[in-house]
């Protein structure tokens, strides 16, 4: 809470102006910036989703969730080697963008509806405005991958990391080892993230932070592991 230093009143911790005499409580924060806000979220995480909670308009949020979700096409493609069903990479390149961008828009809506209704349950305080900003961000590591670690996958293994035809650890072992286990780091720190946004923002326990992230991912695990056993056994039958 914050004490109101002109007439004593206790506010919300992220309130501007006071609920009794309205005087000015802290700063506003119209508007973000891409790449203060990203790179404050990687430098001093609690600092930037504080400020993230307190902006008025959460720019860039659907720009992240189409990141996030072009991420995931080509994470989709290595793991499902679809590969096989193009011509060449300059095939696949445009497939998996444009259909990353449709999933991450959609992604915006379904994991934060989610995500925001599970807060709100156990008593967190964002809007659902609040909370697409917060997860927005937390795909910050994403973001960075997807510009620095996946141009140098395609550049190593080119068509070869979506097939197993030669598998791509059978060219460069080490290189292969090195770039997965990179981007395992990255979605662990992109988890972690989300647990601080979630504690920050919506001013819940770690605890509830942890449950609510970790159901939220495990909803949306689940449902890859079903498609992806889905689509095992339409290709068996």
């Amino acid at each position: 809470m914050i004490r109101c230093t002109v007439c004593l009143a206790e506010n919300d911790e992220y309130a501007t102006t006071c609920i009794q005499c309205k005087a000015f409580l802290q700063d506003r924060v119209p508007n973000l910036n891409l790449f203060e806000t990203g790179w404050q979220v990687i430098e001093s995480p609690r600092r930037a989703f504080r400020k993230i909670t307190l902006a008025e308009h959460k720019n860039y949020v659907l720009f992240l969730f189409s990141l996030l979700g072009v991420s995931l096409a080509f994470t989709a493609c290595w793991y499902f080697q679809l590969g096989t069903r193009f011509a060449s990479l300059l095939d696949l390149i445009p497939w998996a963008v444009g259909f990353g961008v449709v999933l991450g828009l959609a992604s915006a809506v379904v994991i934060t509806g989610m995500y925001h209704a599970i807060a709100r349950l156990l008593g967190g305080s964002a809007g659902f405005r609040g909370s697409l900003g917060l997860l927005a961000y937390s795909f910050t590591p994403v973001a960075f991958s997807l510009f620095l670690v996946l141009p140098i996958e395609l550049l190593t293994f080119g068509m070869y990391l979506f097939t197993l035809n030669p598998h791509p650890y059978t060219i460069k072992p080490l290189s292969y080892v090195l770039l997965i286990g990179f981007d395992a780091l990255i979605a662990i720190w992109t988890v972690i993230l989300a647990i601080v946004a979630t504690k920050v923002g919506h001013q819940l326990s770690m605890t509830k932070s942890l449950i609510t992230v970790g159901v939220t991912l495990g909803v949306v695990v689940g449902v890859f592991g079903f498609t992806a056993v889905a689509l095992k056994l339409v290709g068996h039958w």
